[in-house]
């Protein structure tokens, strides 16, 4: 009995302090990854717990192991481009300036009802009432309504108008490398990225942190000089 006490202690310090190396995320916040190395480390931990004859090195040597690979494989994909691609999906837009986007509905594979339980979760009742609703990589639906439905500012009493929005906010560069699927919402080609970088006296990407763009063709871009180490 104090074997299966000390065996259950030493694994629930464990992965307590696993979990906080991990950092604080809710389930329906984790990345895919993130979401299989859990379920990966509950399976291990149990197998000390109800099977005596189960040496604590089986349990403790996997969960250091994927542990590292997580934290290792979550930091390759911000160096290495193509990574990105394969281990991180990008947001998904599935109303655009208004419209449904049935294809992209299919690829996620998200039905009506789907959509319109999240829009009633999050207090709309219709997608006429959505500007753009993007499906981010967290598998959580993000809602901008058009301005008729945003509540009033500050500066639309001052004014007496509301404020005109500016529609999407896409980020076309991020940590020094080009987003194309950003590029492709924003509807803008390299060829403008490349003049607009040029405006702004930045000869590579490699020194933009930040660069956004609009539907009002707006552009915004952070250096990596203006960030803090």
């Amino acid at each position: 009995m104090a074997a299966v006490f000390i065996r259950t202690l030493i694994i629930y310090v464990l992965l307590i302090a696993v979990m906080r190396f991990l950092g604080k995320r809710q389930i329906g916040e984790m990345q895919i990854s993130e979401l299989v190395t859990t379920f990966l480390l509950s399976d291990l931990a149990a197998q000390p717990l109800v099977g005596a004859g189960v040496p604590m090195s089986y349990a403790i040597v996997p969960i250091v192991t994927l542990v590292c690979l997580e934290v290792f494989f979550s930091f390759l994909p911000t160096k290495v481009g193509f990574l990105k691609k394969l281990l991180d999906s990008p947001p998904s837009i599935i109303i655009g300036k208004g419209k449904i986007d049935r294809r992209e509905m299919m690829r996620m594979r998200m039905s009506m009802e789907d959509l319109l339980c999240e829009l009633h979760l999050a207090g709309y009742t219709s997608p006429s009432e959505i500007e753009y609703a993007v499906l981010e990589p967290n598998g959580k639906l993000a809602f901008f309504p058009v301005n008729a439905e945003k509540p009033l500012t500050k500066g639309d009493f001052a004014s007496g108008t509301p404020t005109q929005t500016s529609g999407l906010l896409h980020p076309v560069i991020i940590d020094g490398k080009i987003m194309e699927y950003a590029l492709k919402d924003a509807a803008k080609s390299k060829k403008w990225l490349f003049s607009t970088l040029k405006k702004s006296k930045i000869n590579d990407v490699s020194e933009v942190f930040l660069m956004t763009v609009d539907d009002a063709g707006k552009s915004e871009i952070i250096t990596k000089k203006e960030c803090t180490s």
